[in-house]
Formats: C-alpha cells, sequence, structure tokens
C-alpha cells in the first residue's frame, strides 16, 4: 500500500467465524496522533464515516474500509486514541499486521497538515475537561490500600500434598519476603495520598467557587496558598455556594483531619520528632534499645504506620469529604455532587473562569 487512496469504502458486516460468532481480528494498531487529527486524515480520503457503531459508550466515529483480502476497521476509542483493526480472510497475521503497520505510518504521514489546526482550535476552545486531583489522589490511595492489605496477610507456601487455607499462595518464600519487606513503603505512601486527595479536593472546590471579587491574580494566589486547614476553615469566606460562615473547627471530623495535617507536615519535611529517639541502656553488661512511647492513634514516626492507620487516614479523608458538602447550600450541593467523584470534570471557561456544566 503506498497511499491511503487504495482504501476501499465497504459495506461489509463484521467478519463471523463458522458459529456466526464475531470473529477476532488478526492485528490492531494505534496510531500516535489525535482523534481529530485521524478523523480529519480519514475524511479527507474516504468521506463521512460508513462504519456501524457496536459500542457506542466507547466509538463515536468508524470508518470499515477493505483491502486486498483485508476487511479494516479504523474507529476512535473513548474519544482519547484511535484504533485500527484488520481482519484477513484466511486470517493470515503477518499480512493483517503488516498492512495494520502501513495504515498507520501514512496516516502518521499527513497528521502534520492537521496539527497546527488543531492547536488553534485547542486554544480557543472555552469547553473543556479538567482532570479531577481528588480522585486521581483518592484512587491512587485505595489501590495502595489493597496493595497493603494483600502484603499484610500471613502466607503459605504451595504444598500439593496439604490443602492451603490462608492466601496468598506462593510458590518461593524468600521472593514473597522480599515484598513483605516493602510493605512500611505502601503505608507511607497510602497515607500520603490520601492526604494528597483531600487537597485535590480543596482546590477544585477552590478552583471553581472563589468569589468573583477575590479572583484577581495576586489575591486568588495568596488565597491558593494557604495552609490546608486554614483554606478548609475559610472556604465558606472565599468561595460562594455554602450555607454557614465557617467551617467548625470544634466539630470532631475537623479534629481527627488536623492531628494528619500536623502528622502529615512531619513525614513530608522529615521533621525530628521525639518518637524517633530511641534510647540505649546498658545493665548487667546487656544493652537494650527501649523505643520512645507513641501516644497518639496514629503514630509521629512515618517508620510504624501499619495497615491500621491507612484505613483510619481514608475514614477520617471521607468523613471531611462529607462534612464539607454538608456545608453547601442545597443547589450547589446538588451541582458539586454531580461532577467531583468523576475523573474529569467538564467545566466551561468564561472570563478566565471554569464554571462546571
Amino acid at each position: 500500500m503506498k497511499s491511503l487512496k487504495e482504501l476501499q469504502l465497504t459495506e461489509e458486516n463484521h467478519p463471523v467465524d463458522d458459529n456466526m460468532d464475531f470473529r477476532q481480528r488478526n492485528a490492531l494498531t494505534k496510531p500516535t496522533l489525535s482523534p481529530y487529527v485521524a478523523y480529519q486524515i480519514l475524511k479527507s480520503y474516504l468521506g463521512n464515516p460508513n462504519g456501524d457503531i457496536y459500542d457506542e459508550d466507547k466509538t463515536q466515529w468508524q470508518w470499515t474500509v477493505t483491502y486486498k483480502d483485508c476487511y479494516i476497521e479504523i474507529y476512535d476509542w473513548k474519544m482519547f486514541s484511535v484504533s485500527v483493526a484488520v481482519y484477513h480472510k484466511t486470517e493470515d497475521i503477518a499480512i493483517s499486521e503488516k498492512v495494520a503497520t502501513t495504515i498507520m505510518v501514512l496516516m502518521e504521514k499527513e497528521a502534520p497538515r492537521y496539527k497546527a489546526k488543531l492547536k488553534l482550535l485547542a486554544k480557543e476552545s472555552t469547553h473543556k475537561l479538567v482532570q479531577n486531583p481528588y480522585i486521581t489522589y483518592y484512587r491512587t490511595a485505595e489501590n495502595l490500600l489493597e496493595l497493603s492489605k494483600l502484603l499484610d496477610k500471613p502466607i503459605k507456601i504451595r504444598d500439593s500434598e496439604r490443602s492451603p487455607s490462608v492466601e496468598p499462595i506462593v510458590d518461593d518464600l524468600q521472593e514473597y519476603f522480599i515484598f513483605w519487606d516493602k510493605r512500611n513503603d505502601v503505608y507511607r505512601s497510602a497515607f500520603l495520598m490520601y492526604l494528597a486527595s483531600f487537597e485535590g479536593f480543596l482546590n477544585i472546590l477552590y478552583e471553581l467557587y472563589t468569589r468573583t471579587d477575590l479572583r484577581s491574580s495576586r489575591l486568588f494566589e495568596r488565597i491558593s496558598r494557604e495552609q490546608v486547614d486554614v483554606k478548609l476553615r475559610m472556604a465558606p469566606v472565599y468561595c460562594d455556594g455554602f450555607k454557614v460562615r465557617i467551617i467548625d473547627h470544634e466539630d470532631k471530623r475537623f479534629k481527627n483531619f488536623l492531628r494528619l495535617v500536623n502528622l502529615r507536615n512531619d513525614y513530608v519535611h522529615a521533621n525530628l520528632v521525639k518518637t524517633h529517639e530511641r534510647y540505649i541502656i546498658e545493665e548487667d553488661d546487656f544493652t537494650f534499645i527501649v523505643e520512645n512511647e507513641e501516644p497518639g492513634e496514629t503514630p509521629t514516626d512515618i517508620n510504624q504506620l501499619d495497615l491500621s492507620h491507612i484505613e483510619l487516614a481514608k475514614l477520617y479523608i471521607d468523613e471531611l469529604v462529607d462534612m464539607v458538602i454538608e456545608s453547601l447550600d442545597p443547589k450547589t450541593k446538588r451541582e458539586f455532587k454531580n461532577f467531583i467523584f468523576n475523573e474529569e470534570i467538564e467545566v466551561e471557561s468564561f472570563e478566565g473562569y471554569l464554571i462546571p456544566k
């Protein structure tokens, strides 16, 4: 194939096997260009999309074409990528892969002609999707928590003569202990991710609801730099949509969070705290190491975090998110809950501000 002109539009149905089930593709490639550019390229050669869409939640346009003995589908995937799927009549994988790769290369060669237009359209667009840092960090913390639980389980070596009763089952004890010994790293990471998720939550709240008269660059920048506990308490002062005058610092949920924030500051800044000290006592020609007692429910020494502390951090963050949402007026609460738990937030840009849609 020398040019995309050699592709022929077809009304053929998706290939099926002898049992009339959809046949598996013989090759798949994903060109490294945006769906918009791919769409423009294909439209210039083939006209409007002609393919039937089987899953409208994942694909919005598709071309079905043929080339020699190949049936080909070219489509967008979840609006973020492009796929070229090739089916060969005799299911020849080598030929299918060659055709798929050739189409990908030809499309990528055409891309520079459209990238300047795409850049201009993106610059002028007021309709946007904003990544939600709250969900990004929170889901990372959730995944680390699940990994923590797995590493925290007792183990049983696989034994053909015994029926294993404890998961996970492993074949190599030494290999397992290599990972088990790293569980404290996972605890620390999960704890910090939960704290970071709430900062992301507050940042989204301020980005979308800060009062108009406080949005001048210097004021907004100053507010953005406030300590997280101050930003939380002052949210009703700085932001529209609250039914309370200020976040109640006497609320148990706020106090729990404040303890986490203080710990987080010690952890992140590697502050030297009392629990970093261990005392050496010599007696009867023996040496004894005495740990500093830990008075709180969460250790001030990051090395002493365990699974229970991560679950406690999750509980406190969840309760605090609920507390903030409870503090919103009914209209804002309904609007806020519609998007705050999404991975991305759809917004409209108006006079430099982002307005949720």
